[in-house]
C-alpha cells in the first residue's frame, strides 16, 4: 500500500483529529494570509503615496557665499516719511542657470520636471486687471506678474493640469515677444489671440520704467482649473487669472539689463521620492553646472509625515507576521508530537514490515497537507472577510503613534493652492485607508509559507519517536 493511499486512509478514519487539526491550520492560514495581504496593500498605498507626492528640491544662487554674486550701488533713495535719503542696491549672480543647464537637469532619470521662471512685476498698458481680496500699496496697482520661461508645455504649472491650454499654441524655446494670457483676461478686455500686449523696460540705474516700449503678441489662451477660494487673501498681481507667460527674451527686456539672463532658482520635482539621493547626486555630477554658486534644499517633509504611519503598519505588520508563523509553528509542532506519541505501535508495525522511516515521516507530512490544502484555501475566503478591517484598524493605530504636528497629512486631501510655486495635487491615497483584498499571489506565497510551516512541525513532532530504534519502540508498546 503507497504511503498516500495510507496517509488518506488515516485522515478520513480519524475524523475528530482530522476536524482539530483542519481548525488550527484554518485560523493559521487565516491570520497569516491576513498579514500578507495587508503588508502588499501597505507597500501598494506607499507606491502610490510616492507618486503623488513626489519628492522635490529647489536649487538657487547661494546668496551668500557664492564668489558669482555681483553688488551694485544704485541712484540715492529718498524716504518722504523719514526724511531721509539712503543708497540703494542690487545683487545679481554672473553664474546663472541656462536653458541648456534645464534641459539637462529635465533628462535625468527620476525627474518629473524642472520648472524655472524669471518673475517681473510690471505694468501693461490699458490692461485691466481682475482686482485682488486685499489692497497692496499704490505703486503697484495696476501690476501683474509677467513670468518668463523658456516653455510654457514643460511648465510645472501646465504639467500638472492646474493650467490647461485651451486656446493658441505654447511659448516655446525659440520664440521672442510673445505671451500667454488666460482666457478670463483675454474676455475682460476684448483681446484675442494675435492682439500686443505693451510694457515698459524697467531701468535698474533709475530704478523705473524707461520710455521705451516692448510689445508681446498674444499667441495662446489658458483657463486656470482652481482659483482662490472664498475667504482667501491674494493681492491682484498674484491672482491667477491676472498671470502673463511671455518668452525668456522678453523677461530679459522687461528686468532692464542683461544680470538676468537665465534663472537664478529652479525648482525639481522627482517622481519617487526614495530616489532623492541618486537624482540629486546625478544632478551634480551634470557637466556645465558650476556649483560653487548655488545651492540646493531638499523638501521631502510632506512625504515623509505622510508615509510615517504607513511605514509604522509595515513594521506591525511584519513583527505580527514574525509572531503568527513562529507561534503557529510552535502549536502545531506540540499537536503532533502529542499525536505521534500516540501512535508507536503503528510506528512498530511498520517498522517490523520492512517500512522506513523517511517513509512514515513522509506519511504524516502527507496527511498534514491533505489538510491544510482545504484549510488553506477556505483561508481565502475568511481572510478577505477581514483583511480590510484589521488593516484599517491597525492603519489607524499606527497614526494615533504618530506626533501631532503631522497635522492629518495621511488622512487629508491635499488642499488645492494656485499660488505661483504650488500646484493642484490629487487627494492622497490613504485618504479613505488602505484598501486590502486577498489576492492569488498572496495564497501562493501562503502556500509556499504554509508547506515549510507544515514540514519543520512534522520533523520536530517526529524526531522523539523516529530517534528510537525498533526494540525500544517495542518495549515501549509492552
Amino acid at each position: 500500500m503507497s504511503i498516500f493511499k495510507r496517509a488518506f486512509l488515516y485522515v478520513t478514519r480519524k475524523r475528530g483529529k482530522t476536524i482539530l487539526l483542519f481548525t488550527i491550520l484554518l485560523i493559521m492560514a487565516t491570520f497569516v494570509l491576513t498579514g500578507l495581504s495587508i503588508w502588499k496593500a501597505s507597500e501598494t498605498v506607499q507606491f502610490d503615496l510616492r507618486q503623488s507626492l513626489g519628492g522635490k528640491f529647489d536649487v538657487f544662487v547661494d546668496w551668500n557665499n557664492s564668489p558669482y554674486v555681483v553688488k551694485e550701488t544704485v541712484k540715492e533713495e529718498y524716504d518722504e516719511d523719514t526724511k531721509k535719503t539712503s543708497n540703494g542696491f542690487i545683487m545679481y549672480s554672473t553664474v546663472q542657470f541656462t536653458p541648456e543647464n534645464i534641459a539637462a537637469i529635465k533628462d535625468v532619470s527620476g525627474v518629473k520636471y524642472c520648472s524655472a521662471r524669471q518673475d517681473n512685476l510690471l505694468p501693461f498698458e490699458g490692461l485691466s486687471l481682475f482686482p485682488g481680496t486685499i489692497s497692496t500699496d499704490a505703486k503697484y496697482q495696476g501690476y501683474t506678474k509677467a513670468l518668463g520661461v523658456c516653455n510654457t508645455e514643460d511648465d510645472e504649472l501646465f504639467i500638472t493640469g492646474t493650467l490647461t491650454l485651451t486656446e493658441g499654441r505654447h511659448v516655446s524655446a525659440d520664440d521672442t515677444h510673445v505671451a500667454i494670457i488666460s482666457q478670463d483676461l483675454a474676455e475682460r478686455n476684448e483681446l484675442k489671440i494675435g492682439d500686443y500686449l505693451t510694457a515698459h523696460c524697467y531701468s535698474i540705474e533709475d530704478q523705473g520704467f524707461t520710455g521705451q516700449k516692448i510689445k508681446v503678441q498674444i499667441i495662446g489662451l489658458f483657463t486656470p482649473n482652481a482659483v482662490e477660494q472664498f475667504g482667501e487673501t491674494v493681492t491682484t498681481y498674484d491672482k491667477i487669472q491676472n498671470r502673463v507667460f511671455v518668452d525668456l527674451q522678453s523677461s530679459k527686456e522687461f528686468d532692464g539689463g542683461e544680470i538676468n539672463y537665465g534663472f537664478s532658482a529652479l525648482h525639481v520635482t522627482i517622481a519617487d521620492p526614495q530616489d532623492m539621493a541618486r537624482v540629486l547626486a546625478e544632478v551634480k555630477a551634470l557637466p556645465g553646472i558650476d556649483w560653487k554658486a548655488f545651492t540646493v534644499e531638499v523638501d521631502n517633509e510632506t512625504y515623509e509625515n505622510a508615509a510615517a504611519p504607513l511605514a509604522a503598519l509595515n513594521e506591525l505588520v511584519v513583527t505580527l507576521l514574525v509572531v503568527i508563523i513562529g507561534v503557529s509553528a510552535i502549536i502545531l509542532a506540540l499537536i503532533l508530537t502529542l499525536w505521534t506519541k500516540t501512535r508507536i505501535h503503528e510506528i512498530g508495525v511498520f517498522l517490523s514490515v520492512g517500512i522506513r522511516k523517511p517513509a512514515i515521516i513522509g506519511q504524516y507530512l502527507i496527511e498534514v497537507l491533505l489538510i491544510a490544502v482545504l484549510a488553506f484555501g477556505l483561508s481565502y475566503f475568511t481572510s478577505n472577510a477581514i483583511a480590510g478591517q484589521i488593516g484599517n484598524q491597525l492603519l489607524e493605530q499606527s497614526m494615533q503613534t504618530e506626533s501631532e504636528d503631522d497635522n492629518n497629512l495621511v488622512t487629508a486631501a491635499a488642499a488645492v493652492d494656485v499660488d505661483a510655486d504650488n500646484l493642484i495635487q490629487k487627494p492622497l491615497p490613504t485618504e479613505d485607508g488602505i484598501q486590502v483584498s486577498v489576492g492569488l499571489d498572496n495564497l501562493a506565497q501562503f502556500y509556499l509559507i504554509g508547506l515549510a510551516i507544515i514540514t519543520v512541525a512534522v520533523s520536530a513532532s517526529s524526531i522523539t519517536v523516529m530517534r528510537l530504534n525498533p526494540r525500544e519502540i517495542l518495549s515501549k508498546m509492552s
